[in-house]
């Protein structure tokens, strides 16, 4: 249930910036393995399953089957893994694959999540807004100043924020805030 709610909080922040669904998905999957990583501090034998269409999302982690435990992040003992799969038949050097439930993350890295998922969207955000203008080179387009600084101007354009540097500026012309 926990997770139909994080699939669809996650949905309507990327619906709201335009972005599309199966780089959300791409995200979330970053934004798990990047949390795995920070709690067990390796994800390599990570995998995160998304799937936006019925809210799910699945975390996990393959580990080898052993007798001696010598890096409990890749490994598992036999006995652990009788203990957490009872009824299961498994042998030293075999796989084991456990599910980790994505709401054991504490406070500390859900707050590093946030920080993590708002980077990749303002990453997305400006490649759109690349992919759209700079195929625009040369052409003529009309927005709202924003603000103005020392040497640059800020216009608003679409859902766009742009830069006007001073070199292409006019040099008689006067820009003040709202003007198009």
């Amino acid at each position: 249930m926990i997770n139909r709610e994080l699939i669809d909080v996650f949905s309507e922040i990327a619906r709201e910036k335009n972005v599309d669904r199966s780089e959300l998905g791409s995200i979330i999957e970053q934004l798990f393995l990047h949390l795995v990583e920070r709690d067990r501090g390796d994800s390599s034998n990570c995998s995160v399953i998304v799937n936006l269409d019925k809210g799910e999302l699945e975390i996990y982690a393959e580990r080898d089957i052993v007798d001696d435990l010598m890096d409990p992040v890749l490994e598992i003992t036999l006995e652990e893994a009788i203990k957490l799969a009872p009824g299961e038949n498994f042998q030293v050097g075999e796989t084991f694959v456990e599910v980790i439930d994505p709401t054991i993350f504490g406070r500390r890295l859900v707050t590093a999540a946030k920080q993590f998922f708002s980077q990749r969207l303002q990453d997305v955000e400006k490649r759109y807004v690349y992919e759209d203008y700079s195929q625009r080179i040369g052409e003529i387009v009309i927005g709202t100043v924003r603000q103005i600084q020392r040497d640059n101007i800020y216009i608003n354009i679409d859902q766009a924020e742009l830069l006007m540097p001073r070199s292409e500026q006019i040099i008689t012309e006067r820009y003040r805030r709202g003007d198009t």
